[in-house]
């Protein structure tokens, strides 16, 4: 009885295995996607290197080209910002206003054809020009980026929030 049972476990098992479908070989376009998807989240990590060069020098104006034609910036507790000149134009007037440096993290890029998103943390040190103490703020950010028609990616949406002073006595007073 046990070798009946074994035996068509066994008949199944090949019967399946006979109408499985074999793996695809991997073609060179295939190859080619993985590839590129390599060179995108490369690319859009460089994208958030040559910003925070960008801001760090305090040169506003460099920062352009890294903005769709249609990009949107939504920055906490306002109006959304609307194309690259109004996002370079509201970074120039943080710029006029205060010295500051930024670092941020890059957690995560996942590209999807010509759409990609990358996701991490910020912090910016800041002092007025008019004088006073040294802020620090921090928060997260998530970009949307778009790929371009001559391969190059752009930022097409940008969202960050920002840490509340409480948030952040909250989370000290709790260690």
């Amino acid at each position: 009885m046990k070798r009946t049972i074994l035996l068509w476990s066994l008949g199944g098992l090949l019967a399946l295995a006979a109408c499985a479908q074999p793996a695809p070989e991997t073609t060179e376009t295939e190859t080619a996607v993985v590839q590129d998807t390599e060179a995108a989240e490369a690319a859009i990590r460089a994208l958030v290197d040559e910003f925070l060069a960008g801001f760090n020098a305090g040169d506003a104006e460099s920062l352009a080209s890294q903005y769709a034609e249609d990009a949107v910036q939504m920055a906490p507790d306002g109006p959304p910002t609307e194309g690259p000149e109004a996002i370079v134009r509201s970074i120039a007037e943080f710029m006029a206003g205060y010295t500051a440096t930024q670092t941020a993290t890059v957690d995560e890029v996942s590209v999807h054809g010509d759409i990609a998103f990358a996701r991490g943390s910020w912090n910016v040190r800041q002092t007025p020009v008019a004088g006073g103490e040294e802020e620090v703020r921090n928060g997260k950010w998530l970009t949307i980026c778009q790929q371009q028609a001559d391969g190059s990616w752009q930022v097409w949406r940008w969202i960050w929030n920002q840490e509340s002073a409480s948030m952040g006595e909250a989370a000290t007073e709790s260690m």
